[in-house]
């Protein structure tokens, strides 16, 4: 019999969660919050060294709450395996948590990004957190008050548009928040969808000069967690609303 864990508190006792991203910077730091709130999550990352640093942490601090899948989402297969991960071991899911991005070129004009920066940062910022929330649509619907949580960003604002560096990343977070509205029209009443916003903290993304940190982050995707199941296709930050 598994001994109770004195950092729970309960408020996502019972919750299973799929976490992108949770290797590192923000996804890690959501991790331990989710798990020490009483979540069981499976972690998804695609460096195989970090996601068994991140398993051998979260592990010990979870009691076998945490369990942890490699997969690169940018991949054909990586939506199946997911879904067969989640029919096999769990049988439904409550929370997609798609945390996972990239930033790969700061230059002022897409002129100066390297050739195929926007098609790289599509497919992992977009098409990845997309193509995985429609595999794992049938489990979601099976979950207890499912939702799709979309990580984004204040660059990909309108507001924002107009603002130079990080083009791609920009338009790809535009786009995800585009996402999340219609996910959130289409599903509304069975999967709640919304979009969260980290803010710029210190991460490998986000640079040392970052005013946050992940811990911060994390305990605002917490917020969002528990708002009710029928706010949907909203964008949050810290606990509030923010427009898109």
């Amino acid at each position: 019999m598994l001994r109770a864990d004195p950092m729970v508190t309960g408020k996502l006792e019972g919750r299973r969660i799929l976490l992108t991203g949770v290797s590192r910077g923000v996804g890690l730091a959501t991790a331990r919050v989710f798990l020490d709130e009483g979540a069981t999550v499976l972690g998804v990352a695609r460096d195989e060294l970090r996601l068994r640093n991140a398993r051998a942490e979260l592990g010990a601090r979870a009691l076998r709450r945490f369990e942890a899948l490699a997969l690169d989402l940018a991949s054909v297969d990586a939506p199946a395996r997911a879904a067969a991960w989640i029919g096999e071991r769990w049988g439904a899911l409550d929370v997609l948590w798609n945390n996972a991005g990239v930033m790969l070129s700061e230059a002022p004009t897409f002129a100066g990004e390297p050739t195929g920066t926007l098609e790289a940062t599509l497919a992992t910022n977009l098409m990845a957190p997309f193509r995985l929330s429609q595999a794992l649509l049938p489990w979601l619907r099976l979950g207890h008050e499912p939702r799709i949580v979309h990580v984004s960003s204040g660059a990909g604002t309108f507001a924002a548009l107009a603002e130079p560096n990080i083009l791609s990343y920009r338009v790809s977070k535009w786009a995800l928040n585009g996402l999340t509205q219609v996910q959130a029209a289409e599903l509304r009443g069975q999967i709640a969808v919304n979009a969260f916003d980290p803010g710029w903290v210190k991460t490998d993304l986000g640079g040392p000069r970052a005013p946050g940190t992940p811990e911060e982050s994390a305990r605002g995707g917490l917020a969002l967690l528990l708002e009710p199941f029928a706010t949907t296709g909203k964008f949050f930050k810290d606990g509030r609303e923010i427009p898109y």
